[in-house]
């Protein structure tokens, strides 16, 4: 996080390109920058063609809700270990682009400071939930049923484990790191 401050108080002086593979550090310039910079831009090297992305378009392209929730959304798909399995990214930033609220109202909860166990626990599961295709008022529980059934009767071999959805309890897990994680990069930890 402190490489990214630096760079965005070295825009405020000269332009800079901040180059990087991780998109943490694209979603944290989007969230901490100012649009009135000397110009702020992220390079990305992971593809065969080098993607640079200007930070101030962004931010007026986008609204300040949708930092927020940007933050939230990269933060409960995950990446690497911590990653869920057939959620992808670009599908779950297209909800909150389209105009989905429950996502919006999901990550506001993530946003607040000392909130209850028992409501990231809730709404974590809820995120999950509309993540994979259900609705709000569907539990992730029978929601993983129903999808587990369905998976059963179009496969052509054994379902494999890390196939199957997150259960409620281990989503619980799963929310209150997320949770650790905004709190520790909106920098109130």
């Amino acid at each position: 996080m402190d490489i990214v401050k630096a760079a965005i108080k070295a825009s405020q002086h000269q332009p800079t390109t901040f180059i990087g593979e991780e998109t943490d550090l694209l979603i944290l310039l989007l969230y901490y920058a100012e649009t009135n910079n000397k110009g702020l831009y992220f390079r990305s090297d992971k593809t065969t063609v080098p993607m640079v992305y200007n930070i101030s378009e962004m931010k007026q392209v986008l609204n300040s809700d949708m930092y927020s929730q940007l933050l939230f959304i990269h933060t409960v798909t995950g990446c690497d270990t911590s990653r869920i399995f057939s959620i992808g990214k670009r599908s779950a930033f297209q909800k909150p682009v389209n105009g989905d609220l429950t996502i919006k109202t999901f990550a506001n909860a993530f946003l607040l400071l000392n909130q209850a166990n028992s409501v990231i626990e809730e709404r974590g599961c809820k995120a999950m939930t509309v993540l994979f295709g259900g609705k709000s008022t569907d539990s992730l529980a029978s929601l993983r049923y129903n999808l587990l059934i369905k998976n059963i009767v179009s496969a052509n071999s054994f379902v494999t484990p890390e196939r199957l959805h997150p259960t409620s309890s281990s989503n619980k897990y799963h929310s209150f790191r997320v949770y650790y994680q905004i709190v520790v990069w909106t920098g109130n930890e």
